[in-house]
């Protein structure tokens, strides 16, 4: 994973790693959709997994490409404790995405699922990760994008926190000219929504604060009254299937070095 400004992310990944293949189902069918466009790219001899997390994709993409050397690469302890026993051919990694410790051209493909999102500095993780691509690389990954979670978003405005200033997610835009100014021409962005059912309001926070994602960081005091009146308005608003629905908004890019 990628370090963050917040030293806290950092233990909240590591506190939620256990359960953290239980509750990310989200994240395997968009990591699936991931593997799929790798393998039908060009074989990489190697590969790095940037915010590899417990190695779901890391270890699908070492079975499915056996003689390639396979590093996955995580900011949380963690996450890399449960990962390292699912695979003894894979070389775990714990270090930090904005600075990696490897050579320049050290890698075919560098891939990333759902990482990125959390950096501060775009620009600098895309550099660094086209520092390590060797010519004519491939940089596959997705992110969470600005409009995932739009819902609680709005009913917490208008429950009465419209005075909190929340850190959101980038726009595509923002990616695209983070990507560019990285040094990736022409790389090819995608962006779809999916809504997941949560029962509530409350098991949505919940569930972000499992995966160990609630780092959206905000300015002013969100009490338990405003909470209540928003819980109400999303019921109200947002009703999808026997609950509530959540929209994440999953941007792809493919880029070429």
């Amino acid at each position: 994973m990628l370090q963050t400004a917040n030293k806290k992310i950092q233990q909240r990944f590591s506190e939620s790693a256990k359960r953290y293949d239980l509750l990310t189902s989200l994240h395997r069918e968009i990591a699936d959709k991931l593997f799929e466009q790798v393998i039908n790219g060009p074989m990489p001899s190697a590969l790095l997994d940037v915010g590899c997390g417990t190695g779901y994709l890391t270890v699908k993409l070492k079975e499915h490409f056996p003689n390639s050397q396979m590093i996955g690469l995580d900011f949380s302890p963690g996450m890399l404790e449960v990962a390292r026993p699912k695979h003894k051919g894979i070389g775990w990694v714990l270090a930090d995405g904005n600075k990696m410790p490897f050579s320049e051209g050290s890698f075919e493909t560098v891939i990333s699922n759902l990482a990125y999102q959390w950096a501060g500095d775009l620009a600098g993780v895309f550099s660094e990760a086209r520092r390590v691509l060797a010519p004519n690389g491939i940089l596959a990954c997705t992110l969470f994008g600005f409009n995932t979670c739009e819902e609680l978003f709005g009913s917490l405005r208008e429950a009465g926190a419209k005075t909190l200033q929340f850190n959101r997610l980038p726009e595509l835009s923002q990616i695209r000219q983070a990507l560019i100014v990285s040094g990736f021409n022409d790389p090819i962005i995608e962006s779809e929504r999916v809504k997941v059912e949560f029962n509530s309001m409350y098991e949505l926070i919940s569930w972000l604060k499992s995966i160990g994602a609630n780092n959206l960081s905000r300015t002013g005091y969100l009490g338990p009254e405003i909470l209540s009146r928003a819980a109400a308005i999303y019921h109200k608003k947002y009703s999808y299937l026997q609950g509530v629905g959540a929209t994440f908004e999953v941007i792809r890019v493919y880029a070429k070095k």
